[in-house]
């Protein structure tokens, strides 16, 4: 047992110590370290290929929604809003038949935008009238509206489109202790729509509430240089009732009773992008730099060669076969083109690089999110955006994956495949207040571009730095 240990601490000092060197696709410098030759220890640094990536459409559970339109660097944004309301079960308005409504308002609440906020934005509302949002249905990002609303007449339920500037805070509302005083727009929707809502009296469940009222479609229809944040809404019904007591003058009531768009409900924030297809079309010729965008759907795809790796173990560990291999390290840094010193830097070039970022195994890319599934060393690795200052004060930024619990599990796998493909998302992280750790990872839903080195790029290529070992098995 002393033996064992010994071995394994010399083995970890002597890592650290390990230098890699040149490369074509496997770059191998080497050292190593035999001692009595139970233990065989060697570094390399191995290439991988990277590429711009994409898919149609993603599904979402939003938390936040973004509204309106703008033209970038990546590509023209719309983004609208599909969303149910959740109804306060077992309610009912008080007063009974003296109970009247006085007006229907919703609220879209708003810290921030993306663009130019001194450009006029106006939003519009319509009531979804052909089907609602199934409860466990994953919808994509980019659903047929008509599905859903089909946007006649009789389906504008705004009494006309609000108009507003979204750096003027015309307007504001407290929402709670952690978010403050936010900016609020507020909606007045039609008297017709008040009454025939008002008619909803009584809520005895969310699917039945569905089936009277389908839902909210909202959108912008004028204005095409700003996207709000929007990070709550509501509907609220102002209505009024008569309190009669005997002996004493009948007493009217004002009251009001809000509906949210929660947690509790469906939503979806639907993005569109007309030139979609022609921005990808020229960023894939960019050879020295790859490109992570949301909410576009634009990835790095990335691929590291394990038939180069295998060939390399079996070069250096001569009796393969007679060893368990172990891989102490395998860093992998993307170096993020980022520099927050330069002026003049326009609003909407989108190259505020995302805060985490995931590199996801492709097999998994559509599981991971659909079953909430957490950052693994075998499935999906999860790093936040780092900066480094250099001795002249300038920052570089980058994320850093470990792959070497993934790469072990390949190395002892009986199926030995030819590449192991990845993507690098974008990602939200919600963390686990009393712990810190990990509870949520969801795809980024707010504007972001992360330009990154590509495997091409003749400054700092990307590639994974590597140290493996082998245990002799027959000592």
């Amino acid at each position: 047992m002393r033996k064992i240990s010994s071995i394994l601490v010399c083995l970890f000092f002597l890592s650290i110590g390990l230098v890699s060197c040149d490369g074509d696709v496997v770059n191998a410098g080497s050292s190593t370290l035999s001692d009595r030759d139970e233990i065989c220890v060697k570094s390399d640094t191995f290439s991988v290929i990277s590429a711009l990536d994409s898919c149609a459409a993603i599904s979402l559970t939003p938390d936040s929604f973004l509204l309106g339109e703008c033209d970038t660097h990546f590509g023209t944004l719309k983004a609208d809003i599909l969303t149910q309301l959740a109804c306060p079960e077992g309610f009912e308005y008080p007063g009974g038949a003296s109970a009247q409504v006085d007006s229907v308002c919703l609220y879209l609440y708003y810290r921030n935008w993306y663009g130019d906020g001194n450009a006029p934005l106006g939003i519009a509302v319509y009531e979804l009238d052909r089907q609602t949002l199934a409860a466990n249905t994953a919808y994509p990002n980019n659903i047929a509206l008509t599905d859903y609303c089909s946007l006649a007449d009789t389906t504008a339920i705004a009494t006309q489109s609000t108009i507003i500037i979204p750096s003027n805070k015309v307007d504001s509302a407290y929402l709670s202790e952690n978010d403050g005083y936010v900016s609020r727009v507020a909606i007045k929707l039609s008297d017709s729509f008040a009454k025939r809502f008002f008619q909803i009296n009584t809520f005895p469940s969310q699917d039945a509430f569905n089936e009277q009222f389908k839902g909210l479609y909202v959108c912008t229809d004028f204005g095409g240089s700003t996207v709000l944040y929007v990070m709550d809404m509501s509907m609220s019904v102002y209505y009024h009732f008569t309190m009669q007591r005997p002996g004493v003058n009948d007493t009217v009531i004002n009251d009001v009773k809000s509906f949210y768009a929660n947690e509790e409900v469906r939503q979806v924030n639907r993005f569109i992008y007309p030139n979609r297809e022609e921005i990808l079309h020229h960023y894939s010729q960019v050879v020295d730099t790859n490109y992570v965008v949301s909410p576009a759907n634009i990835y790095t795809h990335l691929s590291v060669r394990m038939d180069s790796i295998y060939n390399r173990i079996d070069e250096q560990l001569v009796e393969v076969d007679k060893y368990r291999v172990y891989v102490n390290k395998a860093e992998l840094v993307i170096d993020v083109l980022y520099d927050e010193s330069e002026t003049g830097r326009p609003r909407d070039t989108w190259d505020v690089p995302a805060a985490n970022m995931l590199l996801l195994r492709a097999d998994k890319q559509d599981t991971f999110f659909s079953k909430n599934e957490l950052p693994s060393d075998t499935v999906a690795i999860l790093s936040a955006l780092s900066a480094k200052t250099d001795s002249v004060a300038k920052v570089s930024y980058s994320y850093t994956y470990d792959l070497s619990g993934m790469l072990t599990q390949q190395l002892r796998s009986a199926d030995r495949v030819e590449s192991l493909e990845f993507v690098l998302v974008p990602v939200s992280v919600n963390s686990n207040t009393s712990t810190g750790s990990v509870s949520a990872v969801k795809q980024l839903q707010t504007i972001s571009a992360t330009r990154i080195r590509s495997a091409n790029n003749g400054v700092n290529p990307m590639d994974i730095e590597m140290v493996y070992s082998g245990f002799h098995l027959t000592r």
